[in-house]
């Protein structure tokens, strides 16, 4: 299963886990941008571009339970990498000039 679609529209809960749906929303409330999701199987990503920068959101499945792996943001060749507990920073990150 595949799903790519921004979140401007209410996304099908059986196509996409509460917690990735979670994560775009709050970043649409941040950034005023929808991401792009996509999931596979037992992955999904939440994708963001903002002038020239990118915020990339991993997520796994690991024993039926969503959760999220890592957040990058990367600008040109540069990418910096965020812990779960840093998310404000990357968003931060990705919002400055």
């Amino acid at each position: 299963m595949l799903v790519n679609q921004q979140l401007t529209v209410a996304a099908d809960p059986d196509l996409m886990p509460q917690v990735v749906a979670s994560y775009a929303a709050y970043l649409y409330i941040r950034t005023h941008t929808a991401p792009v999701t996509t999931v596979t199987s037992d992955r999904a990503e939440l994708g963001l571009t903002i002038r020239d920068k990118a915020l990339v959101l991993a997520f796994e499945c690991r024993n039926r339970e969503w959760s999220l792996r890592r957040a990058e943001v990367r600008h040109g060749d540069q990418s910096a990498a965020f812990t779960r507990g840093e998310l404000a920073a990357a968003v931060t990150a990705l919002l400055e000039k």
